[in-house]
Parts: C-alpha cells; structure tokens; sequence
C-alpha cells in the first residue's frame, strides 16, 4: 500500500467526519427555512384581521378618552378663566 492510497483514505475519512459535523445543521437551517415559510403564509392570513381589530381598539380608546377627559379639561378651563378673572378685577383694585 502506497503513501497515495492511505493519503486518499484519511481523505475520504475527514470528508465523510465533516459531513457528519454538518449534516445536522443543515437539517436545522432546512427546517427553520420551512417553518419560516409557514410563518409567512400564517402572518399573510392572520395580519389583516389583527390590523382591523387594533384600529378597532385604537377608535375605541381614543372614543371613551375623549368622552373621560372633555368634563375635566372643561372643568379645569372653566377654573382658569374664573383663576384669571379674579386676578385680572384684583389687580385692578391693587392699581388704583
């Protein structure tokens, strides 16, 4: 058996290791590839109805936030002016 012979063996031994090596990770990137094929086709028939709902919820939000908020924006308006009235008639009096 010549130097050439055991040379093409240890070879052919050190492909087929690295094969071995590699072979799971290429079952791994085969089945991430198929399942983000299938997350694809998933969010494609999903997205649409969840965007729908979340304008739904963010109509609705923004609907009763108004209708919370208006009586206590009027409130602490109303507060002001009557604040910047008396100041105002005060003032007036300190001037003269």
């Amino acid at each position: 058996m010549g130097l050439a012979v055991l040379r093409d063996i240890s070879l052919i031994w050190l492909i087929f290791l690295t094969l071995i090596a590699i072979i799971p990770f290429g079952v791994l990137f085969f089945f991430a590839i198929k399942g983000m094929v299938r997350l694809r086709q998933l969010v494609k028939l999903y997205a649409p109805i969840a965007l729908s709902r979340t304008r739904l919820v963010a109509a609705l939000t923004e609907e009763y936030s108004q209708k919370i908020a208006r009586p206590i924006i009027g409130a602490k308006a109303k507060a002001a002016q009557v604040d910047g009235t008396t100041r105002a008639i005060f003032a007036r009096r300190k001037n003269e």
